[in-house]
């Protein structure tokens, strides 16, 4: 996904993280990424469902409770569960798509997230719940 991103002239990566916890600090700003010249707040944030030590949705619990109100969380999974979708919408994330490996389907998907951050009404898009 990030060589995806990369490839894009849109996408600009800013930083990649192992695991929930580590999103937490970095979204925080905290410990190792306290210096925001080295680690720039994103416009948005990709959140696999899957992660290890905080899983997506809790992270997605978390981000509920900042004040980043800019920030364009993209929820992705590799299943598409009606259950885990509504939860996503309900935790206030802008978009859920499903993932892939296929290197194609993948520029195919940072097309879509790029569609996505031009209109929010694009496809893949979530109606935003009350943040």
């Amino acid at each position: 996904m990030e060589r995806a991103l990369r490839e894009s002239t849109r996408f600009q990566v800013v930083g990649s993280v192992r695991d929930g916890e580590e999103a937490v600090a970095y979204l925080g700003g905290t410990g190792t990424y306290s210096d925001r010249q080295l680690w720039p707040f994103p416009d948005l944030v990709l959140i696999d469902l899957k992660m290890p030590r905080l899983d997506g949705f809790q992270v997605l619990e978390w981000l509920q409770k900042q004040n980043f109100s800019s920030l364009k969380a993209v929820v992705l999974s590799g299943a598409s569960i009606a259950g885990d979708i509504q939860r996503v919408r309900s935790l206030g994330a802008d978009a859920f798509y499903a993932k892939t490996l296929q290197h194609a389907r993948l520029i195919e998907l940072v097309k879509n997230l790029e569609a996505f951050l031009l209109d929010p009404t694009s496809v893949g898009a979530i109606p935003p719940s009350s943040k």
